[in-house]
């Protein structure tokens, strides 16, 4: 497969006040390439096979949680809350970023000095302007932290395709009540064709599903509803409003890996830019995920 219009996009050129994906958007013909697929079926989630030895990856993930830490989610100074039930730990930081709440990168993904409240979900690039190395220049997050290099973690990680950005371990802590309400956890990511998310369950239980609106009409609203099974991952369209939530207090903590990938665009290391891949415009994020294309060890 050969990409009918090879895009390079050198860091440098990239201006102060605009985050990398938003000059891509701006400077390539991406808009047309998304419209290409209005019409594909991306209902509900689909679900892939790993193919890797799962109790490996637990046991460091569960390690890698324990040497690195999970911490809150912050807004400006401000912690989400003082005893939150959702605690997480980055995969990957942007040591470039000036909004950067703490110096330990494992919070790199979670808040930043100049969040304003309840503004971490605004990705939408008609409506607002991100700038370089900001909270929201996602594919600025491309360095792993510590975790990202432990073990089991590390070795997974190693066999993605495609360039890890935005990402992180979460955990929803067992026995709290608050991850029951059902104000609790409602947000929306990027696009999936900017940033894919691969959710990936290492300790779980039944009592605990993902949730996404599909349609909010009036005061109902119409929404989907599934759990995730051990040993699989999951993508689904994070673009819209989405939580995990616990359906009745558990006495397991739910640890998941989210591994957010750029499925389009892939970054050259050696010669600091974003290069569109062969994928572009051809296969959609979902398609890459089932087929391999993002990890030989994810298969549908």
């Amino acid at each position: 497969m050969v990409s009918k219009a090879l895009w390079t996009i050198p860091l440098a050129e990239v201006p102060r006040n605009m985050a990398i994906h938003q000059y891509i958007i701006k400077t390539t013909n991406f808009r047309d390439q998304v419209k290409k697929f209005t019409n594909f079926d991306s209902a509900n989630y689909r679900k892939a096979k790993l193919q890797f030895n799962f109790e490996n990856l637990k046991q460091s993930t569960i390690e890698g949680i324990d040497r690195f830490g999970l911490y809150q989610f912050q807004y400006g100074n401000a912690s989400l809350s003082n005893d939150s039930a959702y605690l997480s730990s980055s995969l990957t930081c942007n040591p470039n970023a000036y909004d950067k709440i703490s110096s330990n990168p494992h919070l790199a993904t979670l808040g930043s000095t100049t969040l304003k409240w309840n503004s971490a979900s605004l990705y939408d690039d008609n409506e607002n302007i991100f700038y370089r190395n900001s909270y929201y220049d996602t594919f600025a997050f491309c360095e792993r932290t510590p975790f990202a290099n432990h073990n089991h973690v590390k070795s997974f990680l190693n066999s993605f395709s495609r360039t890890l950005i935005r990402s992180r371990v979460s955990s929803i802590i067992s026995n709290k009540e608050e991850s029951t309400k059902f104000g609790f956890g409602w947000h929306n990511d990027e696009l999936v064709f900017i940033n894919l998310r691969i959710n990936i369950p290492i300790q779980t239980s039944p009592n605990y599903v993902i949730q996404i609106i599909k349609n909010e009409k009036d005061d109902e609203l119409d929404i989907d509803e599934f759990s995730l099974e051990p040993g699989f991952a999951y993508v689904y369209d994070t673009s819209k409003n989405h939580r995990a939530l616990c359906k009745k207090i558990d006495s397991t903590d739910r640890v998941h890996m989210i591994c957010g990938v750029s499925p389009w665009f892939d970054f050259d290391q050696k010669n600091q830019c974003w290069v569109s891949n062969e994928f572009y415009g051809e296969v959609h994020p979902f398609e890459m995920f089932s087929k391999g294309l993002i990890s030989p060890l994810i298969l549908q």
